[in-house]
């Protein structure tokens, strides 16, 4: 499994776990819905700081 697909599953699993939209989790995380959604998808370009800082929430709220 490569990186996006892990980051991917990492995002479904915490938003089913606590049933979030990408709209809560863009603004428990301070970033874009828009962000959110492409990084969910796979698509769009996103910087190191931005996934550590999805991932940060992430593990803050698990």
């Amino acid at each position: 499994m490569n990186q996006q697909e892990e980051l991917s599953d990492a995002i479904i699993d915490f938003q089913v776990k606590h049933h979030i939209s990408d709209t809560d989790m863009a603004f428990g995380s301070h970033l874009s819905v828009e962000k959110i959604h492409a990084m969910k998808t796979g698509s769009g370009v996103f910087t190191d700081e931005e996934i550590n800082q999805l991932l940060d929430y992430i593990s803050s709220n698990a």
